[in-house]
């Protein structure tokens, strides 16, 4: 038997003990967070052979499941081998929701951590009084469980931020008092530095700390956090320093008072402890996605030290591919080198994924130091997605190479298309008011009209020095439960554009920008928005079939050419070599290509 089933017998012994029927174990924090520190992830890899971040585990006492999405699908078929757990793919259509089978299933009593869970998620999961859902954690079970994080914040400097912490405090401040309410209570790990202009690094390739903040109607701020990772100089004005695992004590005594919780951040337990919740959207959730004038001009520039970055992993891959030593790891680690060479790249905004064809078809997939492909001209394509974290910005930037000297009729057509798709969206013009939901099928329609459809949203919200995912701005056709992305675009938002096509075992195509919600134009019709590009970095022109292009279609990709040699020719002037490999790969499109 292999260790996960081992595990998970066990599991299901202290359940049946417990008179637990089901137990539910998701990957996240008690801040409901995307990314979370190993300690919060260790129980659900413990458990379960799927490696990938996206997968919550559902264990009865005669079976386990692991349910994920599209993006994940191929990866979780092959890491669940020789294992008992059964994927359930989570948004297929005919596959229900968890919540469906276990009410189908009367799988009640229902174990799980009420900590991990928002309200409204667990409400999902509630019949009637009979049906009782028990709040337990069983993480004691789980072996050399990791240590909470404890690298010490730091602050942003004044000079990268449009608002100052008074500014913002008092946004806060005019955000519950608006909502009828005497308090607010953040617990987005994201929107606390935001508040607070500092950052951490609790979470790998995401800049934040884990703290909980309690602000009153009178501007005083009550922060609970490990005292031991703050700075010196650490003193924000009206702000009280609590111990992290202090906070439910602290509200207990202020239980009654009207307090403003987001209900899609906040975890039940916390829910539990208030008895006047008053509930709306994190004011700073909403104000954060949206960037100031010093944030934007930061965004233009740092896109430029990140485009360099790519361009030069592009002209080594071209340099290198008949070498016969490039492999994906070698290459992840070439261009984290460079990116983090830059003084302003303090980090990546995620893992670097670099993956050869059918690893390229599953799209989190990424290579380790023992688990990787080699590169060569017997590869198709390589796909590399990757991004950093700059003092002045998070970038994300996806780029398809083409290797083979004679790549197939179906890659190039692929590849175009996913161009054709990512330019529809990113050239639309769409009245205020719009939602990426209501304007995704722009880009997506171009692979529908094919039969062909990626199995996630077409671009998520980015983060400021902050979470490479950021809300509430995404682009998809489809609601998904914990993506809150529903919101109008407004002006000053960041969102990406990254369609692609994957064919499961043969190959995984993406091509992906960072935009900015700009003005467009003002009619006696309405209010009308556009994007900017702010990803500045060539694409591989060998995949492109010109055939396929319309003339518009030409005319962006050459202005875009363009736009990336001029922004990029300065950084790359001291490098002839660099310079005329930028100037080769951005040469206008033709006809007779």
């Amino acid at each position: 038997m292999n260790i996960f089933d081992e595990r998970i017998q066990a599991l299901q012994a202290q359940m049946r003990a417990d008179n637990i029927k089901a137990y539910i174990v998701p990957a996240t924090d008690p801040h409901l967070s995307e990314a979370y520190a190993p300690r919060f992830g260790a129980m659900r890899f413990y458990f379960c052979a799927f490696g990938g971040e996206d997968g919550t585990l559902l264990v009865t006492q005669d079976n386990s499941y692991i349910y994920t999405d599209g993006r994940y699908w191929v990866e979780a078929e092959m890491e669940l081998k020789g294992t008992s757990c059964k994927l359930v793919k989570s948004g297929k259509p005919g596959v229900p929701s968890m919540a469906s089978f276990i009410k189908e299933n009367n799988l009640y009593p229902l174990g799980l951590d009420a900590s991990l869970f928002s309200l409204k998620e667990l409400r999902k999961y509630y019949l009637d009084s009979d049906h009782k859902i028990v709040s337990l954690d069983y993480s004691f079970l789980v072996k050399n469980m990791p240590s909470y994080p404890s690298d010490p914040i730091f602050a942003i400097d004044q000079k990268y931020l449009s608002l100052t912490y008074k500014e913002r405090v008092d946004s806060m401040v005019k955000a519950i008092k608006g909502n009828g309410a005497k308090a607010l209570l953040l617990t987005a790990l994201d929107d606390i530095a935001y508040v607070l202009g500092y950052r951490g690094n609790d979470i790998y390739c995401t800049p934040v700390f884990y703290s909980w903040l309690y602000i009153t109607e009178e501007g005083y701020l009550d922060l609970f956090i490990d005292s031991n990772k703050l700075p010196k100089d650490f003193n924000l004005p009206n702000l009280t320093i609590h111990a992290y695992d202090s906070l439910l004590a602290f509200i207990d005594e202020r239980k009654d008072i009207p307090t403003l919780i987001d209900p899609s951040k906040t975890n039940a337990l916390i829910c539990s402890h208030l008895n006047n919740r008053i509930y709306a959207s994190s004011p700073a959730y909403v104000e954060k996605s949206i960037k100031g004038p010093v944030e934007i001009e930061n965004l233009r520039r740092i896109n430029t030290i990140d485009g360099l970055a790519v361009l030069k992993l592009m002209k080594y891959v071209d340099d290198h591919i008949d070498s016969g030593f490039l492999n994906e790891e070698s290459l992840v680690e070439y261009v984290d080198s460079v990116r983090l060479a830059n003084p302003e790249c303090f980090e990546l905004s995620f893992g670097t994924i670099a993956a050869v064809d059918s690893n390229a078809a599953m799209m989190h997939y990424a290579p380790t130091k023992d688990k990787f492909s080699p590169v060569n001209r017997t590869n198709q394509l390589l796909l590399v997605d990757s991004g950093g974290q700059y003092y002045g910005g998070t970038t994300d930037i996806t780029r398809t190479f083409i290797l083979s000297k004679n790549p197939s009729k179906e890659v190039i057509h692929d590849y175009t298309l996913t161009l054709k798709s990512q330019i529809a969206l990113t050239t639309s013009i769409f009245e205020k008011g719009a939602t990426g939901h209501s304007i995704d099928i722009t880009a997506r329609e171009v692979m529908w009209k094919e039969g062909l459809d990626y199995k996630c949203g077409t671009g998520h919200g980015v983060g400021y020095i902050s979470c490479v995912h950021e809300g509430p701005v995404g682009f998809r056709f489809y609601d998904s439960p914990d993506r809150d992305d529903r919101a109008e675009l407004s002006l000053g938002n960041v969102i990406t554009i990254e369609p692609g096509v994957y064919k499961d075992y043969k190959y995984g195509i993406r091509l992906e920008n960072d935009l900015l919600v700009v003005p467009c134009n003002t009619t006696d019709q309405g209010i009308f928005y556009k994007f900017e590009v702010l990803t500045l970095c060539p694409y591989d022109r060998r995949g492109i079939d010109v055939s396929m292009l319309s003339e518009e279609e030409i005319s962006w990709f050459n202005d875009y050419s363009a736009l990336v040699f001029e922004k990029l020719s300065p950084l790359a002037k001291d490098d002839p070599e660099l310079l005329a490999y930028l100037k080769k790969n951005t040469e206008p499109l033709s006809r007779n290509e």
